[in-house]
């Protein structure tokens, strides 16, 4: 008997036995690395996000939510009921369909106009550090900016879809930049200066991705430079934080009373937390130390209870959204699929960066929050809204709609997603002022792309006998063979005849071409009517095509 047969088989030297926990890696790997590994990401960094935000508010709001309402989760409470809500709008805006969406921008812009004026109205709109920017509903506050945020965005996709690659500079400004005109002109008479540089940000992402030439670009973003600068300066609280801003590069922090309070007290808490933090719910800033421990200044609580290591993480979430983004927007065939993931994704960690930036003294403070971590209902509803619309756009690349259609006859469920539909094309816009730039006259790329069948259908087919006889007014022996062979294969059936042939060279590429490549004796149908051979050589006068096959 031998040793094998005695010896027991161990689980690791049989291929096939495979454990639980071997086998939920595998599966997570081929989720993440599959052709649907876009949407998965987009879900668990959205998800991974949100349960940091939701740990991060607990843990820097409890002393203050303590102290007001004599319960520690009063703002936790508050802000996982929002969360939820936004969840359920991540769930439909993955569901719904890209045609009925563009059909829906236009009334939700004009709803996030009205209430953009409504907030401006006294008695409506209430005012939170010297901007009036929310409405009180319910005991929840909404921030009207937020939902202009997202409508401008769709707003300037739908214009631009169209018009990707053959507009002219006048198709970027209108009608695209309507919306980005009234919205942001609303939120800064609010006055939020924060809000009104994220929507500017979101126009400029967008007409980026729409193919703006770089020299005008470089030109606008100056202009955004200098507008942000003249804004800056007509507010004297604005001018002392970029004031705070150059003492902060310059090392300068004596003065760490009044503007600079705020930016010391969070390059403080990120000094203490060191490389592995001071532990979660061991924040020493949050006792009232640093001014919106929960809010803008969230990142500040994450790097002195999590360290450089936790704080790294999440900028790392950041990172990784912002490359889902382009991925899938590089792989998107649809032009508005395109920039509304690129434009949401991008946006969203500019956003975040900005944030970051600031906390740690190396951007002005805006009071930009950080996206699905600070404390904030309606900035969570609409962020989690705009990322399901980006897991929609990962669910209609070209190989997921194709993994899902190889997939088609499993259970389905009232909650499951609805499968995802190719791409059609939508017809030309209307052209715009500048001819040989719009959508229908001359264009800047050349003619429209058809399709090979298109193509081949609209150019006349000429033949070589027609081009002959037209140039030189009679045939060639070739080109009237070939005319002839055509013209017996398109007689009745049964009246094929074989091709004459009517030359000595012809009749040696018949003869060649029935030749095997394996050397053997030709057909019998090549060898009617010609002179026995003796062995398998080939006919005299093709040596050379002979070898050429590779058997010489």
């Amino acid at each position: 008997m031998t040793k094998s047969a005695v010896e027991p088989t161990r689980g690791g030297d049989d291929p096939g036995a495979e454990s639980g926990l071997q086998a939920a890696w595998r599966a997570l790997v081929n989720r993440f690395s599959g052709p649907t590994a876009s949407f998965h990401l987009v879900l668990g960094i959205t998800m991974l996000l949100v349960a940091i935000g939701l740990v991060m508010v607990q843990s820097s709001s409890s002393v203050r939510a303590f102290a007001e309402t004599s319960s520690p989760y009063y703002y936790l409470i508050r802000q996982g009921i929002l969360v939820a809500i936004g969840l359920v709008a991540f769930y439909c805006a993955m569901r719904i369909r890209f045609t009925t969406l563009k059909k829906l921008v236009t009334p939700f812009l004009i709803v996030a106009l009205v209430l953009l004026v409504a907030v401006l109205i006294p008695g409506i709109g209430s005012e939170v550090n010297g901007s009036r920017g929310w409405i009180q509903l319910g005991g929840f506050a909404i921030q009207p900016a937020e939902i202009g945020r997202l409508a401008v965005i769709l707003w300037v996709a739908s214009v631009l879809a169209p018009r990707i690659r053959t507009a002219s500079l006048r198709d970027y400004f209108w009608p695209a930049a309507i919306a980005p005109i009234l919205v942001g002109g609303l939120v800064l008479v609010a006055p939020d200066m924060g809000m009104a540089t994220a929507i500017v940000i979101a126009y400029v992402v967008l007409i980026f991705l729409a193919g703006f030439p770089w020299k005008p670009l470089l030109a606008f973003l100056s202009l955004l430079v200098v507008a942000f600068v003249v804004f800056a300066s007509m507010f004297a609280y604005r001018m002392s934080r970029v004031q705070v801003y150059f003492d902060t590069l310059k090392g300068n922090l004596e003065e760490t009373g009044a503007a600079g309070y705020q930016t010391y007290q969070g390059m403080m808490s990120l000094a203490e937390g060191g490389i592995f933090g001071q532990g979660l719910g061991q924040s020493s800033a949050k006792w009232y130390y640093l001014p919106e421990a929960s809010n803008d200044f969230i990142f500040a609580i994450i790097g002195e209870e999590l360290g450089w290591i936790g704080a790294t993480f999440v900028v790392a979430l950041y990172v990784g959204l912002a490359m889902v983004g382009v991925r899938i927007a590089t792989r998107s065939v649809d032009p508005f699929r395109r920039l509304v993931s690129g434009a949401v994704a991008t946006t969203i960690s500019l956003q975040a960066f900005i944030n970051i930036g600031y906390v740690v003294g190396l951007l002005p403070v805006t009071g930009i929050q950080l996206p699905l971590i600070s404390y904030g209902g309606s900035s969570a509803v609409v962020t989690l809204a705009s990322l399901g619309l980006l897991a929609n756009c990962a669910r209609h690349e070209p190989e997921a709609i194709s993994d899902y259609q190889s997939r088609v006859g499993g259970k389905r469920h009232w909650w499951s997603l609805p499968a995802p539909q190719p791409y059609t094309p939508e017809p030309l816009v209307k052209p715009a002022g500048q001819p040989g730039r719009s959508s229908t006259s001359g264009r800047r790329y050349g003619e429209p792309v058809q399709s090979p069948r298109a193509r081949y259908e609209s150019v006349p087919v000429v033949r070589e006998g027609q081009m002959n006889r037209a140039m030189t007014g009679r045939t060639s022996r070739p080109a009237r063979e070939h005319e002839r062979r055509q013209e017996t294969m398109r007689g009745a059936p049964g009246r094929r005849e074989q091709p004459q042939q009517t030359s000595r060279a012809g009749e040696r590429r018949g003869q060649l071409r029935s030749v095997p490549r394996n050397g053997g004796a030709p057909s019998s149908a090549s060898r009617q009517g010609q002179p026995k051979r003796q062995g398998t050589q080939p006919p005299r006068g093709g040596q050379r095509g002979y070898r050429a096959r590779g058997n010489g």
